[in-house]
């Protein structure tokens, strides 16, 4: 060995050791204030990064915001370029929130990513404890690509490439992990999504780096349904780290009125889940919106949780109670058309909160930051300390 290399061994071998020594002796609030000023720092390259992202895969950083250490995850976009929702929501909110999931970036036909690193959310975060997941998805301009995600999986090149491509954005950008959302996935590809997050997890894992994966909520397993099908709940449950139900869109845009997220539905779907994927694993969807429909027409717009109570008061409608459903909905008229509105209000969110400490799960992940009510992540909060 020449002297340089025997420089970086003893480097590697200080730093481990003195690691070691502070977690041993160190005093709590010591040991805590090193760890934030660890994690904090930027991941850079070279060994003695190396040897924090390893430290990172053992001592998991825990803002300790809830007991039990719940998690309360929140879906970061920017839509437009001076849309800054999100953004707001999370400065507004930081402690209150365990991890964010930026819905930044796009595989494309090569498997390499298109999209803009969030720098903004990332500096937030990294400053509040905060954990940090880059979202991969398959969405353009004609809504979640099937064509695209299935030519991925169908050639083994092109799907290595992609999961080089993903480690490379969360390695280069300071990313926690990744969180993957390929939705309308052929039914027939089943095996290729079991396959690929197989082969991101075995990348990911030893570098420190987490593996989570949102999935479409469903009460039983239909492998030829066209749009759940490609889910395998207990394999998937095995490989990743967390689960995301996205037990939102009971109803939806393009079908018949009625909630998007009814509770004795949401409970269906996690009791169906929660028997075949571990329920530390599991993050409860909440979606913070609603639909507007023209009755007996169809789909009209959607509705941010924050406005639809501004929408029924601009045409002084009622709110209306559904004791069932557990949501509220309200008709209004408008150019001669009735309208009819549900939607997720804190107190129809808070019944699916109490689900999280019912059925032991990890916590929620909210779709999306800064669609939410003033008051939401208050009752969050109460609810889970």
């Amino acid at each position: 060995m020449n002297k340089y290399t025997n420089r970086i061994i003893a480097a590697i071998l200080g730093y481990i050791l003195s690691l070691m020594i502070l977690l041993v002796i160190a005093q709590p609030e010591q040991a805590e204030a090193a760890q934030k000023s660890r994690i904090s720092a930027a991941k850079g390259k070279g060994v003695l990064s190396l040897a924090r992202k390893w430290n990172n895969r053992y001592i998991r950083k825990s803002a300790n915001k809830y007991k039990d250490n719940k998690e309360i995850l929140g879906y970061y976009t920017k839509d437009w370029p001076t849309d800054t929702l999100s953004h707001d929501s999370l400065v507004r909110n930081a402690e209150k929130i365990t991890g964010i999931a930026t819905f930044s970036y796009k595989i494309n036909a090569s498997g390499s990513l298109e999209g803009e690193t969030p720098r903004q959310a990332l500096e937030v975060a990294k400053d509040e404890n905060i954990e940090v997941l880059a979202l991969v998805h398959n969405l353009d301009s004609s809504g979640f690509n099937r064509t695209l995600i299935h030519s991925i999986f169908s050639n083994p090149k092109l799907s290595s490439n992609a999961i080089n491509n993903i480690y490379k954005v969360v390695d280069d950008n300071g990313f926690d992990g990744v969180n993957i959302d390929f939705e309308n996935i052929p039914p027939g590809d089943r095996q290729a999504l079991n396959d690929f997050l197989t082969e991101l997890a075995e990348k990911f894992r030893p570098m420190g780096y987490i593996v989570t994966i949102s999935v479409p909520a469903k009460t039983a397993d239909s492998p030829s349904n066209a749009w759940s099908g490609a889910f395998d709940y207990e394999y998937l449950g095995q490989v990743a780290d967390r689960i995301m139900l996205m037990t939102y869109d009971e109803h939806w845009f393009g079908g018949a009125p009625g909630p998007v997220a009814s509770s004795p539905w949401v409970e269906n779907v996690v009791k169906y889940s929660s028997s075949l994927i571990p329920k530390d694993k599991l993050l409860l969807g909440i979606g913070n919106y609603g639909y507007d429909w023209v009755v007996g027409k169809g789909g009209y717009k959607s509705v941010p949780a924050k406005n639809a109570l501004e929408l029924a008061g601009k045409y002084g409608a009622k709110i209306i109670w559904d004791d069932y459903f557990q949501t509220p909905y309200f008709y209004y008229w408008k150019a001669g058309q009735k309208h009819v509105v549900w939607f997720e209000s804190v107190d129809s969110a808070s019944f699916k909160v109490q689900m999280v400490e019912k059925y032991y799960l990890r916590g929620i992940a909210v779709w999306r930051l800064g669609f939410e009510s003033w008051d939401f992540f208050d009752m969050v909060s109460n609810k889970l300390n």
